[in-house]
């Protein structure tokens, strides 16, 4: 990369674009240095004949006048034949064989070497591109971008699994009382629901396993007696599950003195892995933490004790400023992830043969943010999965938590064989405000069945027509006054789940009618606020609705209409005594106790100018009527 427009002042940056111009200079004389020298001794095919000139001539017209000769001598009126046949003694590189025999010898034997040769070559091609196709090398590759999640409980992430069948994704988020929030989100990281596992410990790895197509997780949890069991359970949206809740149920583990551990499971190689912990009193003497157990799942399912493979966790990826934040195992390997928050200190991925137990490689894993630049300066590594597409293609996905207190998100990055990341990058297309032409998006429920605006929280610019209006039950209007289509937008979600809609009305000749309201996507039923309307004014009054026959019931808060001398004589609480008299404006103000007030100002530009108020209680109650009459001032 070379740089032209460099900055005004000397200094670091100056010198950083220099430097890169200097090491692009040098590297493309190189190249051309290496070019010449190529073309010079070794290229083949480097000139056609054309591009080689002899006097007038270039030489593809001198061998086809040779050509041409030799033919007219092969063809003379002679001994046609005899000709032909010492023409074809020789070969295209003009060597010549004794006879004509010799030479189809020469050219099949030839023609047979080639075919080999050939055949050789297409399979070290084919063999070079299933190697890149089937590459995975986590200690070399760089970890891509995948997606991010946005659930809603502002806690860092404990860990993650992408369901390769569903696309969706359940990560775990630590809560309070040692329980953690489960919650499920859409590919691209948008929140569906959640449920809190009661007693489920920090939320560390889970394990996912379909059996019959029915989504079994495997948790730890404490039991009614306090005491470590590793369960299993089906996703239940929005609810409290507990030990032996829900059809939650024990799983045999091989022990039963109740020692704390966490399951991962391996669906393909059909296998589950338990990280189990050691008595803290034999830490440093043990030099580990955790030990880990491999076993198969047929003998779980049939509780048959019979360990695979076990070996230990050094303690210095389980403890101190390197603790355990994620694990996952494949066919061969047991990956596993260790750091802390502090971006000034390394995270590591380390690999262990699950055979032996004996480390493969480490490697550093500093993810989460761009060129040394992390949100609030925090980013903890939390989560791992060994991810399979359905024609068997892995990849190693990590996790991090980033940026400060109340403003985090969570960021998926991954090493794959080729084509899996672009599966799950073409999964998790991001949540779009408009259609993906520019217009405004789909309503996701039906609209001839919308009943609850409440309902859509999904992000998004969406429109309602007048014959949809009309059937919403939370409408800020009444029905009879939903003469027109609305635009409904519906901006993004906070942490905790506050999103905020806004209704404005499509209309050209009156005023634009807007209102907005926060809705909870946690709770849609007590999560919901009033609506609120938006003051706005193109010059034009409102006009008071056909089958409005009372002033009462004109009860928007900073709306404002206007009464025709026509429409008193049908409000039947209006005073009697000015009605059929004036126009009349009609203020909608704030009250005492959330109840609102009437100021009615008198429209007739030939009369002393004349105020009405009235009080409207929240209760229904409501004050009589009291006028003010203006004075002339000169």
């Amino acid at each position: 990369m070379y740089y032209l427009n460099f900055p005004i002042d000397l200094g670091q940056e100056y010198r950083r674009m220099m430097i890169s111009n200097f090491k692009y200079i040098v590297e493309r004389l190189n190249y051309i240095k290496d070019d010449f020298h190529y073309h010079r001794t070794d290229e083949n095919n480097a000139h056609t004949t054309d591009q080689i000139q002899h006097g007038a001539r270039n030489s593809k017209d001198t061998l086809n006048d040779l050509q041409s000769q030799i033919n007219r001598l092969v063809l003379a009126p002679r001994n046609n034949s005899a000709n032909e046949i010492v023409q074809a003694r020789v070969d295209l590189f003009g060597n010549t064989y004794q006879t004509l025999k010799e030479h189809i010898n020469a050219w099949e034997e030839r023609t047979k070497i080639n075919k080999e040769e050939s055949i050789e070559e297409i399979n070290q091609a084919k063999d070079e591109i299933l190697k890149a196709e089937n590459r995975f090398e986590p200690e070399k590759q760089e970890f891509l971008y995948v997606t991010d999640l946005s659930p809603l409980t502002n806690t860092v992430m404990q860990s993650f699994w992408f369901d390769n069948r569903t696309g969706l994704v359940y990560m775990t988020q630590a809560q309070q009382d040692d329980s953690y929030m489960l919650t499920r989100l859409k590919p691209n990281g948008e929140y569906v629901d959640s449920s809190l596992i009661v007693g489920g410990g920090h939320g560390t790895h889970n394990g996912y396993r379909y059996i019959n197509d029915a989504l079994w997780i495997y948790s730890h949890v404490w039991d009614n007696e306090g005491l470590h069991k590793i369960v299993r359970f089906k996703y239940t949206p929005n609810v409290e599950i507990a030990y032996g809740t829900y059809g939650m149920e024990e799983v045999f583990t091989g022990y039963s003195d109740g020692r704390y551990m966490t399951p991962i499971i391996n669906e393909k190689e059909n296998k589950i892995l338990f990280r189990i912990e050691y008595p803290k009193g034999e830490w440093n003497t043990r030099n580990s933490r955790n030990y880990v157990e491999i076993r198969d799942l047929d003998d779980i399912d049939k509780r048959i004790d019979n360990v695979l493979y076990k070996f230990d966790i050094p303690l210095n990826i389980a403890s101190g400023d390197q603790p355990m934040q994620g694990a996952g195992f494949d066919e061969n390997t047991l990956y596993w992830s260790s750091g802390v928050s502090d971006v000034k200190k390394d995270n590591y991925l380390t690999a262990f043969d699950i055979k032996t137990g004996k480390q493969k490689y480490q490697v550093k894993i500093n993810y989460g943010g761009e060129g040394g630049f992390y949100p609030g300066d925090f980013s903890e590594p939390e989560g791992m999965q060994v991810y399979y597409d359905n024609e068997g293609r892995k990849a190693l996905l990590i996790g991090f938590s980033v940026g400060g207190s109340g403003n985090r998100t969570h960021k998926i990055y991954g090493v794959a064989q080729r084509g899996v990341l672009e599966q799950l990058h073409s999964r998790g297309i991001p949540t779009p405000l408009t259609d993906t032409g520019g217009r405004v998006k789909p309503l996701p429920l039906d609209p001839d069945n919308l009943r609850l605006l409440s309902k859509i929280t999904t992000p998004g610019y969406y429109y309602l027509y007048t014959a949809h209006v009309k059937n919403i039950d939370d409408f800020p209007l009444d029905r009879k006054q939903r003469d027109a289509g609305w635009f409904f937008q519906v901006e993004p979600s906070q942490s905790n789940g506050d999103v905020l809609q806004r209704l404005i009305r499509n209309s050209y000749g009156r005023n634009m009618l807007t209102f907005e309201r926060f809705v909870s996507r946690k709770d849609d039923r007590n999560g919901i606020s009033p609506w609120n309307y938006v003051p706005k004014t193109a010059g034009y009054m409102e006009r008071i609705p056909s089958h409005i026959n009372k002033l009462k019931d004109l009860n928007i808060v900073g709306m404002t209409y206007y009464m025709t001398t026509k429409d008193t004589k049908r409000m039947t609480d209006f005073p009697t005594s000015l009605k059929n008299v004036a126009g009349w404006v009609i203020h909608i103000e704030q009250g005492e106790n959330n109840g609102y007030m009437h100021r009615v100002v008198r429209n007739n530009s030939n009369a002393s100018t004349q105020i009405l108020y009235r009080n409207y209680k929240k209760n229904g109650d409501t004050t009589d009527w009291y006028r003010f009459v203006g004075e002339e001032v000169k």
